[in-house]
């Protein structure tokens, strides 16, 4: 996974590059994500990950871990801004594809 912080002009001001999956990272490392991205004084978040299956539609975990990150960026005022999931030369906009939405399921 990779984490792209951004500031308030919207510039990218870093970039994290976890080597563990979406799911495991966000449940395991939510209060570390967001200690690297308050580190880089961002206000913003874009996530992307791949799928080595190739297929880039999210997963129902994907989704599940998003918007629970999403709630907890929430508390912490920044605003994730997309999470893409990429699979061969694809790749899907969890925001686009309307699955952003900050209820948990």
């Amino acid at each position: 996974m990779l984490e792209l912080p951004f500031d308030a002009e919207g510039r990218l001001v870093g970039q994290v590059a976890c080597t563990t999956g979406c799911e495991a990272t966000i449940r395991a490392g939510s209060r570390s994500l967001l200690q690297r991205v308050l580190e880089h004084r961002a206000v913003g978040l874009v996530l992307v990950h791949n799928h080595p299956s190739g297929d880039p539609l999210p997963s129902r975990a994907d989704v599940i871990a998003t918007r629970r990150l999403s709630a907890l960026c929430e508390t912490a005022r920044i605003e994730l801004h997309d999470h893409l999931v990429v699979g061969g030369r694809s790749a899907v906009s969890m925001r686009r594809a309307g699955l952003m939405s900050r209820a948990v399921t």
